[in-house]
């Protein structure tokens, strides 16, 4: 209980109306989708352990890998799992732990039917987005050394009228575009052989509308102070003492969506044959550092 009452639930709402009030854009939208990032990795970390030690929840937290939370979130997306839960649910999913959560708020009511299933499909999204290699670069590139370029970017398709000659600009079809996301180089392993330790690197570009990072991190931050209830009431406390929140209209659980950039990702750079990248091992490359 000193742990779920030291959580402040209202932080993430503090971040995002502090830098909604700023006059930098760019810099803004950074820190809002460092913000959304760090947001929802708090929630899994939150329901991961109200899954499986709610009595426990700052020793499961502290434990628990970024690798396995998750591992944990693709199981319960999963449905039929065989994931550990102390709780009295059928089966660990995420519509069967939203009605765990909300069993104190408003029970045997319309009202609370709806709330568990809009949060349940909520959490079901943002589960989908969190295991996304593209979603994982992105947030590692923003909290560890600031690895990314700010800025969306437009994706237009149009036919050559003579190969090797751009069509006219006028031809030409967007896909999709945005001002706002990022562009970071991903690296990924190379070539093949035992002990192999080649690289290469790969620009990789996510769009996002800064609407639809606002919106999922209010979302995100109601959820995160109903899971601290739902954990404080597991560990004895009153469940008239213990806030739940939810928007006012169930649309407003589909807001953020209807944002979109219509392309969410872009990849283009060099294609390198596998074949003719030449295996260099871990004695080879020391060798190479020492000058021999």
């Amino acid at each position: 209980m000193e742990f779920l009452n030291g959580i402040d639930v209202e932080y993430f709402d503090y971040a995002i109306k502090a830098h909604l009030e700023t006059d930098d854009e760019k810099r803004a939208s950074i820190a809002l989708r460092t913000i959304s990032h760090h947001a929802i990795e708090t929630l899994f970390s939150l329901l991961g352990a109200y899954i499986q030690a709610p009595d426990c929840a700052y020793a499961w937290i502290a434990k628990c890998s970024n690798n396995e939370l998750r591992d944990l979130v693709t199981k319960v997306s999963g449905l039929r799992n065989l994931l550990f839960t102390k709780l009295a649910i059928e089966k660990v999913s995420w519509e069967d732990v939203a009605k765990s959560v909300f069993h104190c708020y408003q029970p045997e009511t319309d009202r609370n039917r709806s709330t568990v299933k809009l949060f349940a499909s909520f959490w079901s999204r943002l589960a989908h987005e969190y295991v996304d290699q593209n979603y994982v670069d992105e947030y590692n590139g923003l909290k560890h050394g600031f690895r990314v370029r700010s800025g969306g970017f437009a994706l237009a398709v149009g036919l050559e009228h003579e190969y090797g000659v751009p069509p006219p600009e006028e031809e030409m079809q967007f896909i999709g575009q945005s001002d706002f996301g990022t562009s970071f180089f991903r690296l990924e392993p190379i070539g093949s052989g035992k002990g192999n330790r080649s690289l290469r690197s790969r620009r990789t570009s996510v769009n996002w509308k800064i609407e639809e990072v606002i919106l999922v991190a209010q979302l995100v931050s109601m959820s995160i102070n109903n899971v601290v209830s739902a954990l404080k009431i597991a560990n004895g406390a009153k469940s008239g003492t213990c806030k739940f929140l939810r928007p006012q209209e169930d649309s407003d659980f589909e807001k953020p969506w209807q944002y979109t950039p219509g392309v969410t990702s872009c990849n283009m750079d060099f294609v390198i044959d596998e074949a003719q990248v030449i295996p260099v091992t871990r004695k080879e490359l020391l060798d190479k550092l020492s000058g021999k």
